[in-house]
């Protein structure tokens, strides 16, 4: 448990170091609009209480159908793996490794 703990704060102070040179990298490529954006948003943790909706969004078809075709390759890989699944259990497609 030790070296989890270790491993996690090592992680994320890596993390935050990272982040603040990049901040300081776009904080002097982008300039004041990039100062205006750190101000809003949060660096690590979202606050609900910051959110805005508006009042109408305006999308792209092709974007929209892109994206849309991303999220259902996910879909539809379920029963993909399902199938292998129930096949290596009943002896018809061999496992060729274990993972645990």
């Amino acid at each position: 448990m030790i070296v989890s703990v270790a491993s996690a704060v090592l992680c994320a102070a890596a993390f935050h170091i990272v982040a603040l040179r990049e901040e300081r990298h776009l904080t002097t490529v982008l300039g004041a609009p990039y100062k205006d954006y750190i101000a809003r948003v949060p660096r690590f943790f979202p606050n609900p209480r910051l959110f805005r909706d508006q009042a109408e969004v305006t999308f792209t078809p092709r974007v929209f159908n892109h994206t849309l075709r991303d999220g259902l390759m996910f879909l539809v890989s379920i029963p993909f793996f399902e199938l292998i699944e129930s096949g290596q259990e009943s002896g018809v497609i061999p496992v060729l490794f274990w993972l645990y």
